[in-house]
């Protein structure tokens, strides 16, 4: 099925893309030789979503996705320009496992966004 082999395009796109947009993606394929609808982006994205495979994160202005990864991480948003940042510190990590211990819970999810100023916007608000 034609749907299919998009599907697989797109994933292969997104596995490498970091945070992206849609557009980011069409951009991406288009400029690989692939010439790909826009709806069968979106499709395709829908159905990542679905599975787990890929997550949204915003900046608070645009919607962006990410590729599901194995290794945790934690995202720094900046509340002026809006660029997202990655971050994994072992610490966090640890102090997390404990309190979940300690609650008696089980973690099935988490999200950790951290809001600021990036290091350009600060010196501006200077």
């Amino acid at each position: 099925m034609r749907t299919d082999r998009w599907f697989s395009d797109v994933e292969e796109y997104v596995k490498n893309a970091g945070h992206f947009r849609i557009h980011d993606i069409l951009l991406l394929m288009n400029q690989g030789g692939l010439s790909i609808s826009r709806a069968s982006v979106y499709r395709a994205i829908d159905k990542l979503l679905k599975s787990g495979k890929i997550v949204q994160v915003s900046n608070g202005k645009e919607r962006y996705f990410e590729y599901v990864q194995e290794k945790i991480h934690y995202h720094f948003r900046c509340k002026k320009c809006g660029k997202l940042l990655e971050f994994f510190f072992e610490n966090i990590e640890k102090a997390i496992k404990e309190s979940s211990r300690k609650l008696k819970i089980i973690l099935t999810d988490q999200k950790l966004v951290l809001e600021g100023y990036c290091s350009r916007c600060s010196r501006v608000r200077k």
